[in-house]
């Protein structure tokens, strides 16, 4: 059960950077502020279920450029855009429930 979890939680910390490669280098029409809570949970759950340091800092230095992409992107909308990048870290396709 635990290897699972470990295979989940890597997976599931990969999904954002992947999106990110794709749609900053290929131009490709999705909407990643919905993908940001992938980032923040798959890096929790790697650092709760992996004991190896390396998986945490993988996960932690790949996810990371792209939440401060996005976040920086969200300046544009003012004070409020870095409020709207949490809300999407925290529910998982705010953009859709509203």
């Amino acid at each position: 059960m635990k290897k699972l979890a470990n295979i989940v939680a890597i997976f599931l910390s990969l999904v954002l950077p992947v999106l990110g490669i794709v749609v900053f280098l290929f131009n490709v029409d999705i909407f990643i502020y919905n993908w940001l809570w992938c980032g923040l949970y798959g890096c929790i759950l790697v650092c709760i279920f992996c004991k190896s340091k390396a998986y945490k800092f993988v996960a932690i230095i790949l996810n990371l450029p792209v939440i401060l992409l996005c976040a920086f992107g969200s300046l544009m909308g003012g004070l409020a855009g870095p409020l709207i990048v949490l809300i999407h870290m925290v529910i998982p396709f705010y953009s859709a429930l509203i």
